[in-house]
C-alpha cells in the first residue's frame, strides 16, 4: 500500500471520532461529555454546546485536510503537518478560551 494512502486512513480514522462527539456535543446538546466540566456550572447550555460542537468539528476537518493533503502532496508532508498542527493548537486553545464564557 502507498505510504500517502496509509497516512489518509489514518488521519480519517483519527477525524471520524471528532466528528461524532461534535455531533453528539453541538446537535445533541450532551455537554455532560465535555471533560473536566460540570455541568450544573454552565449559563449557556445551548451556546455551550453549539461552540464545542463546532470547534470539534473543525478540528476534524483539519485533521481529515491533512491526511488528504499529504496523501496528494506526499513531498509536502512536513509542510502540511506543521500547519496541520499549528491549525489544532489554535482550535484548542480557541475551544479552552471560549468554554469560559459559557460557565458561571
Amino acid at each position: 500500500m502507498n505510504s500517502g494512502v496509509f497516512i489518509f486512513l489514518v488521519m480519517l480514522l483519527s477525524a471520524l471520532p471528532l466528528y461524532v462527539i461534535a455531533y453528539l456535543i453541538g446537535v445533541k446538546k450532551r455537554v455532560g461529555l465535555i471533560s473536566g466540566l460540570n455541568p450544573d456550572r454552565v449559563a449557556d447550555k445551548d451556546g455551550l454546546a453549539r461552540w464545542v460542537g463546532l470547534m470539534l468539528f473543525l478540528m476534524g476537518g483539519v485533521t481529515f485536510l491533512m491526511g488528504l493533503g499529504i496523501y496528494l502532496f506526499v513531498g509536502k508532508t512536513l509542510t502540511i503537518a506543521l500547519v496541520g498542527v499549528a491549525l489544532l493548537s489554535a482550535l484548542s486553545i480557541a475551544l479552552v478560551v471560549g468554554i469560559q464564557r459559557y460557565v458561571a
